[in-house]
């Protein structure tokens, strides 16, 4: 029997944005209620701009939740006060309206407005149009209400917070298999007695790039998700878990995409005559079917040693087939070799424990590495730790 646990996971897994409707329709609900309740008469007469302001506020994350929400408020309060100055200055004759657009859409595109902008515009024409008696009152009911509902939205966010692990797995999970079949792809396509064509290779290649995407940005939000959150001690451990395996699936994904250019590249026989003899795709095949075997169990198991090992096995029958091989030009021989590099570096992406001076793993470069103590709250780092913190963000 499934565990509720368990369910809640794939739930969530399969409709993410089930636990974000949830709180969004509770602050709403509690922003309404409070705002109905309050004493005073303008609240009565706009109580849902409570929820609106809820609605406008509710993020996935407790971070995000309180930025977008400061931003939105300020943006609304700036629109407001926007067209009551214009207002003042210009009554209400046909020519303010042009100039409170002008000048609300220039103070909109306000660097720290973000995405929240466009209510600096949407608040000064509703002050300005919708508020014909009581302009001011208007106003301070939009802004106020609108404050509360952020606040409602903070609070429901920072008692019922999400960390989403079971996205940041299911992630996990969609890149390994991506990476996996495209290897088996091209280990069949090596074991053809003549090479595939253009067309047959051109069908064997898979979207690697959007999966790879997906997961970056999935492993952010989880990291994200840790700030301000009740539940980050409980769940740092699986958080991390995940940060070194998503760092190195994406490292894995960029060799795959390097190793497939170069292998149609070179086992196109309408372009150039084939680099790979028969043994040497034969082997090559054999290492990129261990490598696809021990993606299909990444991360779930870290796919075991006894995966690890036979792919270290398989990549010492390579590399001494490829030195021991004869080629008909230099190039050939270097293609060769770039093979065996590339299917090193996978190993060594895979292999975070991996020591320097293994002679079958080309570990990723220092700023392409998991760090062990992400994601942690921030905190003053001494310099030279922070260098490769930067070097890592300029790479990306």
């Amino acid at each position: 029997m499934v565990s509720r646990s368990l369910l809640g996971h794939r739930v969530l897994a399969r409709w993410p944005r089930l636990g974000l409707a949830a709180r969004t329709a509770i602050s709403a609900t509690l922003a309404w209620t409070i705002a109905l309740a309050l004493p005073w008469q303008v609240a009565e007469t706009y109580p849902y701009y409570a929820p609106l302001g809820a609605v406008v506020s509710s993020y996935s994350t407790v971070r995000s939740s309180v930025a977008n929400s400061a931003r939105a408020v300020t943006a609304i309060i700036c629109g407001a006060m926007l067209s009551l100055l214009a207002g003042q200055l210009l009554g209400r004759d046909l020519l303010v309206v042009p100039l409170l657009v002008f000048a609300a859409t220039l103070l909109a595109g306000w660097r720290f407005f973000g995405g929240q902008g466009s209510w600096v515009l949407t608040v000064a024409l509703f002050v300005l149009t919708a508020s014909a008696e009581h302009p001011v009152q208007y106003a301070a009911a939009y802004c106020a209400l609108t404050l509360l509902g952020g606040v409602v939205a903070v609070g429901v966010n920072a008692l019922l917070p999400e960390i989403p692990l079971a996205r940041s797995a299911q992630a996990l999970h969609d890149l390994a298999t991506a990476l996996a079949d495209q290897l088996a792809d091209l280990a069949d396509g090596l074991r053809t007695d003549e090479p595939p064509g253009p067309d047959e290779w051109a069908g064997r290649l898979r979207s690697v790039a959007p999966v790879r995407e997906s997961l970056r940005a999935t492993r952010e939000e989880t990291e994200e998700s840790l700030h301000g959150n009740v539940r980050a001690g409980r769940n740092l451990d699986t958080v991390r878990r995940h940060h070194v395996a998503g760092v190195a699936l994406e490292n894995v994904a960029v060799r795959v995409e390097e190793l497939t250019e170069l292998l149609l590249e070179v086992q196109n026989p309408a372009q150039r005559q084939v680099a790979l003899g028969v043994p040497l795709r034969g082997q090559t095949a054999e290492v990129l079917d261990c490598l696809a075997a021990l993606l299909h169990e990444y991360p779930d198991t870290d796919g075991g040693p006894a995966r690890r090992d036979a792919l270290r096995q398989q990549l010492q029958r390579l590399s001494a087939a490829e030195a021991g091989a004869e080629f008909g030009t230099e190039r050939d021989r270097q293609t060769a070799g770039a093979v065996v590099t590339a299917l090193r570096r996978c190993l060594g992406a895979l292999d975070v424990d991996v020591e320097d001076d293994d002679p079958e793993a080309v570990v990723p470069a220092p700023w392409r590495r998991p760090d062990p103590e992400l994601p942690a709250p921030p905190r003053l780092r001494p310099p030279g730790r922070g260098t490769w913190r930067s070097l890592r963000t300029r790479r990306r």
